[in-house]
């Protein structure tokens, strides 16, 4: 853990489940923090605990506290007031570490999806590189020395090695530039945002899947913590960070307060579709609707998670492939004449 900056998913589901366990024991709510203190790593998670004790001891309730430490996000403060003020801060924190928990899944899956093709994609250009500007100038000489010539595709190729060579001063230019609009996008908050557009418009079922999944999550954590439905929507639309989810809930919250059904509401904005329609629809007749929203949550993860494996699966043949063909060309256009070459010779 770290101050000053908001907690990742990761560390905000350590926390919580930390904290749930030692709730549950009926210790009061400044000693477990102490205790949590007191095993922490890191000087930063030290110096982060030591403010909510403050906090603690000087009154204050545990959702203040995490509000003043400043590395809490607003959602997960206002979980825990409504868990103080219910008296289900326990199931709250149990339910907070579920909910992030799935975050850090399908974010690591996310973020393993998009990280292999990327190396591989680096690895292809980086060959291709040393054989243009390094390996075919050599096979030119050896045609020189033997008084032949390589193929049109192979004197192509080495021309654009000559070319690389040449403005690798500024190709190294470039790639730092990139490298840091790449960094800063990812170290500021509207370029996270920007990125997850672009994102979800290039993997756009997958990116359906996953805002679907954080929603289940969210209302299933609202509706364990006693919440009634209109008041877990208001809370969740914030949540939303997919454009296309977070107009649907909007609509849904709208038509819920003007009366509607709140299954009714969610298969019409195609919010759940097929066996999770039908499993909300049971749920709430039942009157077990946050455990259903809790398996929905789960079904999509898996489903999430089982989609970026069929994705990865998919391009790593893929860039083999096409690293093998790229490659062997070259190679060929030049290996080929060279035999020929050679062989009039013997």
């Amino acid at each position: 853990m770290a101050g000053k900056r908001t907690l990742s998913a990761e560390e905000l589901a350590a926390f919580s489940a930390q904290l749930a366990l030692t709730v549950k024991t009926g210790i009061p709510l400044s000693e477990a923090v102490v205790i949590l203190r007191d095993e922490a790593d890191t000087a930063a998670a030290k110096t982060l605990l030591d403010a909510i004790l403050k906090r603690l001891e000087a009154g204050g309730t545990l959702a203040d506290a995490l509000r003043d430490a400043g590395a809490f996000p607003a959602y997960m403060t206002q979980m825990v007031e409504i868990g103080e003020a219910s008296g289900r801060l326990d199931r709250v924190l149990d339910s907070l570490h579920r909910y992030y928990e799935r975050e850090d899944n399908i974010g690591k899956s996310a973020k393993s999806a998009i990280t292999y093709p990327a190396i591989m994609l680096i690895i292809l250009v980086v060959i291709i590189i040393i054989l243009v500007t390094k390996v075919l100038p050599i096979f030119d000489q050896v045609f020189e020395t033997l008084g032949g010539e390589m193929t049109p595709l192979a004197q192509g190729a080495m021309k654009v090695g000559e070319a690389i060579s040449g403005a690798s001063i500024v190709l190294v230019i470039i790639v730092v530039v990139i490298a840091v609009i790449l960094l800063v996008l990812r170290l500021t908050a509207g370029g996270r945002a920007a990125m997850a557009r672009i994102g979800q418009k290039l993997f756009h079922t997958l990116a359906d899947r996953m805002a679907a999944a954080k929603f289940a999550s969210g209302l299933a954590l609202m509706l364990a913590s006693g919440l009634d439905v209109d008041r877990a929507l208001e809370l969740t639309e914030p949540l939303m960070d997919n454009p296309e989810m977070h107009a649907k809930v909007s609509r849904l919250k709208a038509f819920t307060e003007g009366g509607g059904a709140f299954t009714e509401g969610v298969v019409k904005e195609k919010i759940f579709t097929g066996m999770q329609a039908r499993m909300l629809t049971l749920g709430f007749k039942s009157g077990n609707l946050d455990n259903v929203m809790d398996q929905i949550a789960d079904d999509y993860e898996k489903e999430v998670d089982d989609r970026l494996d069929r994705l990865i699966s998919v391009i790593e043949p893929t860039m083999v492939a096409i690293l093998c063909v790229i490659v062997g060309l070259i190679l060929l256009s030049a290996m080929l004449p060279l035999l020929g070459v050679m062989s009039s010779i013997l």
